[in-house]
């Protein structure tokens, strides 16, 4: 026979031999019988720590062998306490009363030990604190049985047209006297509000150039732009199809017009304006020197006189380029066999002898010359600058007792701003 190793009902396992049969299962109620065809076998039952075995009968037919076991609980469990295991008819148990007060409630539980309930538990709800204001007052205290409700309250005073619908408030129709509101609305920017008509409508600003207003269905508008109007120097509408610009003519020139055309300028009144305008003035002085007779020199290109002329630029703005004209007129007296030389700058433009047997009075040379006021051909006197042109007139080769008495000179000069 094995050896039983556990609680009621015991789980030995019992194992029947040649002619050996076993019924039960160790139970109080179904102990193990061993039984053998006319022999009677002993059965010993192995005492263990936790089970205590018994066996009956002699195993006769009569009288078979009854085996049965009872649990041994341990009266010191290792964690200490009392061993409440109990062995029952059909097993081990435990009492309810017995476990019940192993266990302690915790915060938010409750535990009743006598009937083993547990249950959660929580504080006393805090009160419901409603305020009543002008408008709503409040019932109930938010129960299931007293549902919070809001209530709206209405003035009675007379005339209040406000009541309490069914939904909520609502104005009694008929009842509101339009006088009475009107005051109530007032305009703010770009509304305008008339409280005796009660007509509410757009406001367009009333400054200069405001193009806003009302369409022919009474809706706001801002009209289009209307067709640019061009005169002469002007062209296209202004749209982008047809942008405004300047009416120009082809340039003619074989020049290139980035580095050889003028500038157009707009002026202070907004005017479109061109390059200043070409001049050409003229400008001359005369110079008379009436002297006793004086020899002619007899060296060549002798000074004996200077005419002076200061040249101005008219033109502020640009450099004028200046040609002068040089007139010399002298009057000699040659006795027979004298000679005289008349001379522009170092130029000597002619000379006069007497081949005669005769004096001859009051003969004269007149000589005339483009000259330069400067060494170079022209010249570029600045903006509204001036410049000192001295005309040098000489004498030379006087010879058998010439003499002049007259020097008359003509200075001419022609001033060009391009």
């Amino acid at each position: 026979m094995s050896k039983c190793c556990g609680p009621s009902p015991c789980n030995c396992r019992v194992t029947a031999g040649p002619g050996v049969t076993v019924s039960g299962n160790g139970s109080v109620a179904l102990p193990y019988v061993v039984s053998a065809g006319g022999a009677t076998t002993a059965v010993e039952a192995a005492d263990t720590p936790t089970v205590d075995t018994t066996v009956t009968g002699t195993g006769a037919a009569g009288a078979p062998y009854v085996v049965s076991a009872s649990v041994i609980l341990d009266p010191a469990p290792p964690e200490g306490g009392d061993n409440l295991i109990q062995a029952g008819p059909d097993g081990l148990y435990l009492e309810c009363a017995q476990v019940r007060t192993c266990l302690v409630a915790g915060t938010g539980i409750t535990y009743d030990p006598d009937t083993g309930e547990i249950a959660a538990t929580g504080g006393a709800a805090e009160p419901l604190v409603t305020e009543d204001s002008t408008c709503i007052a409040f019932t109930g205290d938010g129960t299931a049985g007293s549902p919070l409700t809001a209530t709206p309250i209405v003035d009675p005073a007379p005339g209040n047209a406000l009541s309490c619908g069914p939904d909520g408030l609502m104005v009694t129709p008929g009842a509101v006297s339009c006088d009475d509101v009107r005051p109530c609305l007032s305009a703010g920017d770009g509304i305008a509000y008339d409280p005796g008509t009660g007509e509410i409508s757009a406001r367009p600003s009333t400054d200069a150039g405001n193009v806003l207003g009302f369409g022919t269905d009474g809706g706001l508008l801002v009209p289009g732009p209307e067709p640019l109007a061009t005169e002469c120097g002007l062209t296209g509408d202004g749209s982008a199809g047809a942008p405004l610009a300047a009416a120009v003519a082809a340039w003619p020139y074989p020049c290139d017009a980035d580095t050889a055309a003028g500038g157009v300028y707009c002026d202070s009144t907004g005017a479109l304006r061109s390059e200043p305008r070409a001049t050409a003035i003229y400008v001359t002085d005369q110079q008379v020197l009436d002297v006793a007779d004086l020899p002619v020199p007899a060296p060549q290109d002798t000074e004996v006189a200077t005419h002076t002329l200061v040249i101005e630029n008219p033109d502020p703005c640009r450099p004028a380029f200046v040609i002068v004209e040089a007139e010399v007129d002298a009057d000699f007296n040659l006795p027979a066999g004298a000679g005289a030389g008349l001379g522009i700058a170092t130029d000597e433009m002619s000379y006069l002898r007497n081949s005669g047997t005769t004096t001859i009075l009051d003969t004269h040379i007149q000589s005339t010359k483009v000259v330069s006021p400067t060494p170079n051909v022209g010249t570029q006197i600045p903006p509204g600058g001036s410049l000192n042109y001295v005309l040098s007139i000489r004498m030379g080769r006087g010879s058998g007792g010439a003499t002049y008495n007259r020097v008359q000179s003509f200075l001419r000069a022609f001033i060009f701003n391009l």
